[in-house]
């Protein structure tokens, strides 16, 4: 009974704890909190826009382990990954520079959709490529068309030939014929115009699960494992057609069905290029999801990293440094140059404090030969701007300074 009475009142003050907690979040935490949650909220768009979720591991990963060398002073792991976390920003950039170019790219595009499907693919010419599509597999010639969604494909193929021509089949039929200089790349198609063909693709990276397939279907899924395109393959081998979204290839049987992903895919594309007519719209009111898992993570964040490492004082002797004295004169050695401050902060910032982070600074400029009483105040102590003053001693010092002799 006493034990159960003990874990009921245990129960009964956890509502309590919750209560007191939120009580005590000031104006300040909460406009910490708001930036914490604005800046992961970015990070989050970052990652689902160019499908980097490789990024949210590693960050996970590399945060988690740090944390947890912290909580239990596992000496070695802490040496290797705190510096580590210093050149992380560096690292991210460098490992991460086409991601980072892509993310920008889709952004400084705003209102732009060039490489959307705001252009639209005229019904006429859907039905066009579906029908070119299906002579083709029909004799055995190989293909890749590629329908851009709303991200950039700049930095991903290559090569190709400008060509800028009305969608015909007559055209597309060339374009792959044997004797064609490109018929070995893939056409691009942007709105009712095929723009470039003879491009090269990047190869997929699953290239297991593409092991029983050729190049021109490995390109296929690569050029849409991190874009939002639609590919379309035709086996040179089998006659058949292929289509690749997310990096996935899929069998196409009729040309009905390949008609039915083009339409869809067109819709979707329609529907997402509203989001970017105004990227304001799609920051502010799109992505609900994504905004309540950065603030969940940044109150999450708060509660382990501010709350619950609690404040504490700690008091330092730290020495005084005079600048501008003038060359003529020397402090003697006999003047007391240090003071004894008192700082609050929270628990782990004041554990992370280093000698030089807490100094004070006079200005001796006016310093004369002999005795000077000076009044120390707040803004002679330099500190972090995460740590707080509390108090001082003493509040004066009397420093002697002497001629230099030559």
């Amino acid at each position: 009974m006493t034990n159960l009475s003990n874990v009921s009142a245990s129960v009964g003050l956890i509502p309590h704890q919750i209560i007191s907690t939120f009580l005590s979040v000031s104006m300040k935490d909460v406009f910490d909190m708001v930036i914490v949650a604005i800046c992961i909220y970015l990070v989050l768009i970052f990652i689902k826009q160019t499908k980097s979720t490789f990024i949210l591991i590693a960050t996970v990963v590399l945060f988690s382990i740090n944390f947890i060398s912290q909580e239990f002073d596992l000496a070695l792991t802490r040496r290797i990954f705190e510096p580590l976390l210093t050149f992380f920003i560096a690292i991210f950039i460098i490992v991460f520079q086409p991601e980072i170019r892509k993310f920008f790219k889709w952004i400084s595009a705003g209102r732009k959709t060039t490489f959307a499907k705001a252009l639209s693919l005229p019904e006429e010419n859907a039905e066009t490529i579906v029908r070119s599509v299906f002579e083709m597999a029909k004799k055995r010639v190989g293909a890749i068309i590629v329908l851009p969604g709303q991200y950039p494909l700049d930095d991903l193929i290559e090569g190709g030939f400008p060509l800028d021509g009305k969608i015909s089949m007559p055209l597309i039929l060339s374009i792959f014929d044997s004797s064609s200089p490109g018929h070995d790349g893939a056409v691009l198609i942007e709105g009712s115009r095929i723009k470039m063909f003879g491009l090269h693709l990047p190869l997929a990276r699953e290239f297991s699960e593409y092991s029983r397939v050729g190049t021109r279907h490995r390109a296929t899924a690569g050029i849409t494992e991190k874009t939002d395109a639609l590919a379309i393959a035709v086996s040179e081998e089998r006659g058949e057609v292929s289509i690749s979204q997310g990096g996935k290839l899929t069998k196409v049987n009729t040309p009905e069905e390949l008609a039915t992903v083009i339409q869809k895919f067109m819709d979707t594309e329609s529907d997402a290029s509203d989001s970017t007519k105004s990227l304001s719209h799609y920051f502010l009111v799109k992505n609900s999801y994504t905004k309540i898992a950065a603030i969940l993570l940044s109150i999450i964040f708060w509660f382990f990293l501010i709350h619950a490492a609690g404040i504490v004082k700690s008091t330092y002797t730290i020495p005084v440094e005079f600048k501008y004295l003038k060359d003529d004169k020397t402090i003697s050695a006999d003047s007391k140059s240090t003071i004894k401050v008192t700082v609050t902060g929270n628990n782990k910032d004041i554990a992370g404090l280093k000698p030089e982070d807490i100094h004070a600074v006079i200005d001796a400029s006016n310093f004369k030969i002999g005795e000077n009483d000076l009044e120390i105040n707040q803004s002679n102590i330099k500190l972090p701007s995460y740590i707080e003053l509390d108090s001082f001693t003493p509040k004066t010092l009397e420093i002697s300074t002497k001629a230099i002799v030559n």
